[in-house]
C-alpha cells in the first residue's frame, strides 16, 4: 500500500464532441478532507460520478490501497468503500430514518424484516457520530440540515473508507454548519478519507487539509490550505484575480415605480417601502425574517393586507400569471423546484412565460422562439451547446442563468431576485452581478433578498432590513457595514 488511499490517474471523459475532463490525476491520504473546487461546469460532478460509479471514464485509472479497480455502477462503488452525500438528498419522506439508512438492505429474521435490529444498527451508527434521532420517526419531520446529517449517516452504514460531501453547506445556517464541521473532524480522526466539493471559502479554510483546483476540466493548481490565500484559490479557479469581483455601479435610481404601504399577513407587519426605476433595493435580515415572504406577497403566491402601488395605481396581483402580465417577475430561491424544468431544454424554459407572444392562432413561430432563446444564450452567456440542450445537464451557474433569462423574457418592470446567486461559483457570481447593474442601467426596478452581506451591500443601492416579520431600517449601501446591517437584523 502507497500513501494514497485513493488515486484517479489520467482520467478523461468525453460527451459526444465535449470534453468534460481532461487527464485529471487525483490523490487522496487517509484521514484527509481534500477540498475540490472549481466554477460551476469546471469537472468536479463528472469527476465524483465516475468515482461512484454513474459515469465510467473514457480513459484512465482509479485505485484503492494501491490495487487498481473499475466501478461499474454506484452499488460497486459502496461495496468498495466509496460513499457519496448528494446536495440534493434521495430519501422517501414517509419512511423512518432507519428504513431510509438502510433501504433494500434491512437485517433479516425468520424471512421478515428485524425491526429490533434495523433499530439497534441505526442507533449505534448514531453513537458513532454522536448524533441523536428517533429512528422510527418520519424522516419528513426533519429539516434539511438534519436530513443531512442523516445522509451521512447512511454513507456511513456502508463502512465507507472514502466520503464524498457534495456541496453539503449551501443550503445551511451557520450554525448548521459548525455541525457539520464537527462531524467531518470526527469522521477524519476514525481514519476516514474525505472530498469535499464547496463554492465556500469558510468551508475550506475551516476542515480542508488540502485543495484541487479544477478549471475547464483540467487540473489548474492545488496545495495545502494552511499555505494558500483566499485569493491564490479564487485565481486558480477562475483564471484571474477577484478584487473587483462585484464591479461597479452604473446605475442612476430615477421615480419611484413600486410602493408597498402596511403590508401585512400572518408573516410579515406593516411593511412600507418604495422602489425606483433603475434601483437595487437589497432585503437582508436573518433566514425567516420575512424578507421572501415579501416577494411572495407582490407576486401574487401570498395573500395579503394593505395596499401594493405600481406607477401610482392600486394594484392587486391575484396569482403569478397575473403578475407577470401587470409587469413583475421573479427568480425564485429554490430554481430546481420553482425556477426550471430540468428535463425540458434551455429553449423550452425560456419560452414558458411568453407562448402567446411566440405563436400565432396557436401555433408557435419556431424562428421566432429560436432566435429569442439564442439571443438570451448569448446577452448571458449561458455555456451551453446550443439552445436545445437540457438545463439539468448544465452547471449550477448556468441553470441560474436560465431561470434569469426565463424572467427577463417577459420584459418584466420590476424584477424581484431571491438569493440570486446560492449555490453558484465566484465567477459565475461575478456573471450576475453584471448582468444586476446592467438591468439597473435600463431602468429595470429590482427587489434582491440576499444572506451574503457583502453581496447585498456591494449590489445594492440601499438596504431595507428585516426582524421576525418587521421592517427595522432602510440604510443607503454606501453607508451601510456589515455591522450596522446585522445590528436591525437582529
Amino acid at each position: 500500500m502507497g500513501e494514497f488511499v485513493l488515486e484517479m490517474k489520467n482520467i478523461s471523459k468525453n460527451f459526444g464532441g465535449v470534453h468534460a475532463l481532461s487527464d485529471v490525476t487525483l490523490e487522496l491520504k487517509k484521514g484527509e478532507v481534500l477540498c475540490l473546487v472549481g466554477e460551476n461546469g469546471a469537472g468536479k460532478s463528472t469527476l465524483m460520478k465516475i468515482l461512484s460509479g454513474v459515469v465510467k471514464p473514457t480513459s484512465g485509472s482509479i485505485l484503492l490501497n494501491g490495487n487498481e479497480v473499475h466501478i461499474e455502477n454506484p452499488t460497486q462503488a459502496y461495496q468498495l468503500g466509496i460513499s457519496i452525500v448528494h446536495q440534493e438528498l434521495v430519501q422517501i419522506p414517509y419512511m423512518s430514518i432507519a428504513e431510509n439508512i438502510y433501504i433494500g438492505r434491512y437485517p433479516k429474521k425468520m424471512g421478515q424484516i428485524d425491526f429490533a435490529q434495523l433499530r439497534k444498527n441505526t442507533l449505534d451508527l448514531m453513537d458513532r457520530l454522536d448524533v441523536h434521532f428517533d429512528p422510527d420517526s418520519k424522516i419528513s419531520r426533519y429539516s434539511v440540515a438534519h436530513r443531512q446529517l442523516i445522509e451521512i449517516l447512511k454513507a456511513l452504514s456502508y463502512n465507507s473508507s472514502v466520503i464524498i460531501f457534495d456541496e453539503p453547506t449551501a443550503a445551511l445556517t451557520t450554525d448548521e454548519c459548525e455541525i457539520l464541521y464537527r462531524i467531518v473532524r470526527d469522521l477524519k480522526k476514525q481514519g476516514i478519507s474525505i472530498i469535499f466539493i464547496s463554492h465556500r471559502m469558510a468551508d475550506i479554510f475551516e476542515i480542508g487539509d488540502r485543495v484541487h483546483v479544477l478549471r475547464d476540466g483540467k487540473t489548474s493548481g492545488g496545495g495545502m490550505v494552511s499555505e494558500l490565500s483566499e485569493k491564490e484559490i479564487v485565481r486558480m479557479m477562475v483564471g484571474r484575480t477577484l478584487d473587483q469581483q462585484f464591479g461597479e455601479k452604473n446605475n442612476t435610481p430615477g421615480e419611484v415605480v413600486l410602493e408597498v404601504r402596511n403590508l401585512t399577513n400572518e408573516r410579515l407587519h406593516g411593511i412600507s417601502f418604495s422602489l425606483r426605476k433603475g434601483e437595487v433595493l437589497g432585503l437582508g435580515g436573518l433566514i425567516g425574517a420575512g424578507r421572501t415572504e415579501i416577494l411572495r406577497a407582490i407576486f401574487g403566491i401570498d395573500d395579503y393586507q394593505g395596499q401594493i402601488l405600481l406607477n401610482g395605481a392600486d394594484i392587486r396581483c391575484k396569482d403569478p400569471a397575473d403578475a407577470i402580465q401587470k409587469g413583475f417577475s421573479m427568480v425564485p430561491e429554490d430554481r430546481k423546484d420553482y425556477g426550471v424544468i430540468l428535463g425540458h431544454s434551455i429553449l423550452q424554459n425560456i419560452e414558458l412565460g411568453i407562448l402567446k407572444r411566440l405563436s400565432h392562432l396557436g401555433i408557435m413561430n419556431r424562428r421566432k422562439e429560436q432566435k429569442t432563446a439564442q439571443s438570451f444564450l448569448d446577452q448571458l452567456r449561458i455555456r451551453a451547446p446550443g439552445t436545445r440542450t437540457l438545463v439539468g445537464s448544465l452547471s449550477g451557474g448556468n441553470q441560474q442563468k436560465v431561470v434569469v433569462a426565463r424572467c427577463l423574457a417577459s420584459d418584466p418592470q420590476i424584477l424581484l431576485l431571491d438569493e440570486p446567486t446560492r449555490g453558484v461559483d465566484v465567477g459565475a457570481k461575478a456573471e450576475i452581478y453584471k448582468i444586476i447593474d446592467d438591468l439597473a442601467c435600463s431602468g429595470v426596478a429590482i427587489l434582491m433578498v440576499s444572506s451574503e452581506l457583502p453581496e447585498l451591500i456591494a449590489v445594492s443601492d440601499r438596504i431595507a432590513v428585516m426582524h421576525e416579520g418587521n421592517l427595522t431600517g432602510i440604510l443607503e449601501a454606501s453607508e451601510a457595514t456589515e455591522e450596522s446591517v446585522m445590528h436591525l437584523a437582529i
